[in-house]
């Protein structure tokens, strides 16, 4: 009896040396995932700005000036916990800087296409990221920002699939559980 108690505190231990190792590795991918969401929105920031000088479609447009007010809250709101993970935004848009230059150097139809189809990838992606930390976090009031802004990139998604699909531009499904 004595072995099996002091094997179940063996056991008991282990678990929790594994879950301090744990609460850490979720930490820092909260760290990483508050760094990678702030300068994402400034990405979309800026790709919506150059939406707004170059598309004269005006689902374009109007989706274009969504993402500038949105995008800025998610950062504002993301500040706080930058501040308590010491997650340090780098100020530097986490974007793809070869098709924003491609995008760039389009006009009309032609832009308006290429910004799309960008827009469907990075919504789609970024939907996925924010579900995965949602499931993810240990923080409770992390987790409620995130769900709360898990609900304003599905709106996005299905925004930006519904002005593909008018386009003929083919969508990937939206997970069931969005």
């Amino acid at each position: 009896m004595k072995r099996i108690g002091l094997t179940l505190a063996a056991v008991g231990l282990s678990i929790g040396i594994c879950g301090a190792g744990f609460a850490q590795d979720t930490k820092s991918a909260d760290k990483s995932f508050i760094t990678d969401a702030s300068e994402g929105s400034l990405a979309e920031v800026n790709f919506a700005k150059l939406a707004l000088e170059k598309s004269k479609d005006p689902n374009v447009r109007k989706f274009a000036e969504r993402m500038i007010k949105d995008h800025e809250m998610l950062i504002r709101t993301m500040r706080p916990f930058a501040v308590k993970y010491d997650a340090k935004p780098s100020g530097t848009p986490l974007m793809d800087h070869a098709k924003y230059e491609e995008l760039k150097m389009k006009s009309g139809t032609d832009f308006d296409r290429g910004y799309v189809e960008a827009m469907v990838k990075g919504h789609h992606d970024t939907l996925k990221t924010f579900m995965d930390e949602e499931n993810a976090t240990t923080d409770p009031k992390l987790k409620a920002l995130v769900a709360k802004d898990e609900k304003v990139i599905l709106e996005h998604t299905e925004m930006i699939d519904k002005i593909a699909k008018m386009g003929g531009i083919e969508t990937p499904p939206i997970p069931a559980d969005a």
